[in-house]
Order: structure tokens, then sequence, then C-alpha cells
């Protein structure tokens, strides 16, 4: 049973009708086309050429663009689950964010990567409107989940995040039943009409999870019992059970030791196949092992994105480079 986050009929998504007659005169985004800024009232149009470094007369042409537009190395692997646009975040009088435009694909793990307080999470958090939550916090721009606005005054923020679940750094398993744990999304969200249900519903998620095999014999012991990474695959088993289209996870195993590590990771891998999946991670061989598209953020902005294995071996931007080879970061 899908739950609906908009409280208004399902509606076509504005600009789909239309588009630029070339795509060549709009910029790329992902393999996407996307919008062109307008010139401001009374300014000519800027010519972009002259953002990118054109070599001397008779001298080889520049090895790497300097130019700070996003580079994009191929277009993504699937459908568009989330598209992004122009998107700034503001904690008072602080931008953290300076508009960051982004297709995110459905089924396909896509990777944040960049340094500490760069605004990855920033940005992971937009996407379900964790930010809702933080005193002071602005979100301009759009983002669009299957086309529709989430940040639109139609949508219930506690039924986006249903469908748009999210894992933290820490595990935070409910103080209840490891049952109940996973119970709990489906019962006040109405998706079980009975006991047996919900039984069903409770399995199917710890398998999903990794988990059932381990936890099987003792489903009415407290969660909380759980090792580190145990607690981490309760707490995705607990996402799922409400059938979310969007699983988002904020560094997941930077607090798991190596052997749970693993089997997050290998965990992340089969879920893909059914969620779309957005991770932030600190870890360069963590990116490069369970993702597919990879996103680089900087002071605020991104810098590159594209196809994984392309962004590790063959960046387009300076600072890409610097950061996946230790330079800085």
């Amino acid at each position: 049973m899908k739950l609906p986050f908009f409280n208004t009929p399902n509606r076509a998504p504005e600009g789909r009708d239309g588009g630029p007659g070339d795509p060549s005169d709009t910029p790329m985004m992902g393999g996407q086309v996307l919008p062109a800024a307008a010139a401001p009232v009374g300014e000519e149009p800027r010519d972009e050429s002259m953002l990118t470094p054109q070599p001397e007369a008779g001298g080889p042409a520049p090895s790497m663009s300097r130019t700070p537009s996003v580079k994009v190395n191929v277009a993504p692997l699937g459908p568009t689950k989330i598209a992004a646009r122009d998107v700034s975040v503001f904690y008072g009088d602080k931008q953290a964010l300076f508009d960051v435009s982004l297709d995110i694909p459905d089924k396909t793990v896509t990777a944040f990567i960049g340094p500490s307080g760069c605004g990855k999470s920033t940005f992971l958090r937009t996407m379900n409107r964790m930010n809702d939550t933080i005193p002071g916090c602005k979100v301009t721009g759009r983002i669009d989940m299957d086309g529709q606005d989430v940040n639109a005054k139609s949508v219930d923020p506690v039924l986006l995040r249903a469908q748009v679940g999210m894992v933290f750094q820490k595990p935070n398993p409910f103080p209840k039943t490891i049952y109940e744990n996973v119970a709990y999304g489906p019962r006040i969200h109405g998706l079980t009409t009975n006991k047996a249900e919900l039984d069903g519903i409770v399995e199917a998620s710890l398998k999903r999870a990794g988990l059932w095999d381990e936890v099987a014999d003792r489903l009415h012991s407290a969660g909380t019992g759980l090792s580190g990474g145990q607690q981490q695959r309760l707490v995705i088993a607990r996402a799922i059970a409400v059938e979310p289209e969007v699983i988002l996870m904020d560094e997941p195993c930077s607090a798991l030791d190596p052997i749970a590590t693993a089997k997050i990771e290998e965990l992340i891998d089969e879920l893909r196949e059914r969620y779309c999946i957005v991770i932030v991670t600190h870890s360069m061989a963590q990116a490069a092992r369970v993702s597919q598209r990879t996103a680089f953020f900087h002071m605020g902005r991104i810098v590159e994105t594209g196809d994984t294995e392309e962004i590790f071996t063959n960046p387009r931007e300076r600072r890409t480079l610097d950061y996946i080879t230790g330079r800085f970061g």
C-alpha cells in the first residue's frame, strides 16, 4: 500500500509538455536538461564560453577546466526519481548551500562525497524536509519527487518522511522490542488490518534487512540490546516496513566495525533493486563500492556529478581530483 504524501490530486509535472527546441542550448545535469537561468532584467545574457579557459594561440589546450559550473560525466542510469533545482539552504543569516541542482535516478545508489561541512548532509535532509525541524532554517529552490514539489504546502511532512525514509550515523532504535520497532510504522499509518498482516510485514522487513535469521527467536527482546551493526539493520528494517520509495543514509557505517560495515554495504546493494538510495559518506572506498552515481560537494556547492567509476578514475574538475587523492579534506 503506497502512502500518498500530497493532500491534493495528482497533477502533471510542470514544464514537462514544453522544453527547449535544442538541448545543446541549455546547461546539462546528469544527462537531463536543466532550466537555463534567466539573465537579470536589463542585463544582456552572459557569454558562457568566457567561463572556460581558452588555449593561447599555438599553445596546448588546458588539461582541466576551471569553470565553476558543475561537471557531468555521463547520463543517469535510470529514470529520475528526485530532481533538485537551484536549492539553497540558510541557517539564519548563514548560507550553507548555494544553488544546488542535481538529478537522482531511481533504483540506484547515489553517493554524496566531500569534506566535512561542505553541505552533503544538509542537502540530504532537504529531500524529506528534515530541515523543517531546525529553527531558523530556510530552504529555497525546488525539489521534485516524481514531478511533485516536496516543499509544496499541500505536502504532509509526516507522510513524506514515510515515503522518504532516513537512516542516521548512529543507530537509533526505539526503546521497544525488535518486533515493535518494525511494526510501529505500519501500525500508525494504517497499512495493516489484522495481526497476521502485521506479522508478515515485520518478517518480510527483517528478511530484507538481512536480520531475520539472527533475531527470529527473540523478536520480543529489546531492540537496544542488539549489537551496533544489528541495530543499524533494525533501523533499516523499520524504514522499509512502510514501503518507502527513497532511502536516505547519512554516514550509516561511521560508527560500525568493518564486519558490520560489510553487512550494511551488502544490504545496500540488495536494496537498490527496489529503492532509490542516497548515501552520504566520508569513505572514498565505500562510495566506490556501493554507489553507481557520485556527487562531489565543496563549500556548499556541487562541483561534479557522474558515474562513480568515472568520478574516481577520470574526474573532470581539479577539485574533485584533489579531494579523492587526499590533497585536502
